[in-house]
């Protein structure tokens, strides 16, 4: 494990049987817990094992992988993968995560080990549109043998129109790319549907300090105050200002030059 945050908050057996826990470099949140992976392929998605030995994260800048990588890649696009950018993007939601939660988004199915393996969550209920990747994340993450397998429930249903009752944290990740134009009307939709009280969307940050720029603020000003009004504007409920650092790692990662600057105005994928 890379990082310093503490391991006290999650469960001893999944912890136990985590593939790896990759930390953040100077980043103030718990590290992540992701189960073991093995190389499968399908007719459209496969999940790779991928050796690399440096990588940039998202509110950090680059470092030494000590720990196999592993993405799950279509049309030779990859869409997830456990590199630092990756893990790190993924940590302010799950420090957020308490009592019921949903993911949107299966993908490689490391926010949904991670979340259920804290402590502090009860149920874990996982939405994915895409049967071809629910039924290789059985193969490819050994689904059933998870010690905390009885805390989730996976729903084939489009992330946009699913409905799920009492939750109490709300996190998506449904889309390829970072600063997607639809991102905030997607999760809008989203969070209409299921009303959690507190909500995180994957890149949320880059799409704070995008808006607060193109109002004439000036990148090094970026603030708290600024997070707010992106709240108040969107009316999302978003998970961020707990952490007393979070406007910062706004401006370190809308900067981070292994993300894209350019918006994306396309629909999701």
């Amino acid at each position: 494990m890379s990082g310093c945050e503490s391991l006290d908050g999650y469960e001893p057996e999944a912890l136990a049987a985590a593939g790896v826990v990759i930390g953040g470099t100077d980043v103030p949140y718990p590290p992540m817990a992701v189960p073991r992976y093995k190389a499968v392929s399908g007719p459209n998605w496969a999940l790779r094992e991928m050796f690399l030995i440096a990588a940039p994260g998202y509110f950090s800048g680059p470092r030494q992988l000590n720990w196999m990588n592993a993405g799950l890649v279509r049309d030779g696009e990859c869409w997830m993968s456990l590199t630092p950018g990756e893990i790190e993007s993924q940590m302010p939601h799950l420090a957020a995560a308490r009592g019921k939660v949903v993911v949107c988004g299966m993908g490689m199915g490391a926010m949904a080990y991670a979340v259920s393996a804290r402590k502090a969550v009860e149920r874990v209920v996982v939405v994915d549109r895409d049967p071809e990747v629910i039924a290789m994340f059985h193969q490819f993450a050994a689904f059933d043998t998870w010690p905390q397998r009885d805390k989730i429930d996976i729903v084939q249903a489009d992330a946009r129109e699913v409905r799920v009752d009492g939750v109490d944290f709300l996190y998506a990740d449904i889309w390829p790319y970072y600063r997607m134009d639809c991102m905030v009307p997607d999760m809008q939709a989203i969070q209409g549907n299921i009303k959690a009280p507190r909500c995180g969307y994957w890149g949320q940050e880059l799409d704070m300090v995008d808006r607060a720029l193109s109002r004439g603020v000036a990148r090094e000003d970026f603030s708290a105050a600024h997070v707010e009004a992106f709240i108040a504007e969107t009316g999302l409920p978003l998970i961020g200002l707990e952490e007393p650092a979070y406007p910062e790692l706004c401006r370190r990662a809308s900067v981070n030059p292994a993300i894209g600057r350019n918006r994306r105005p396309m629909a999701e994928a």
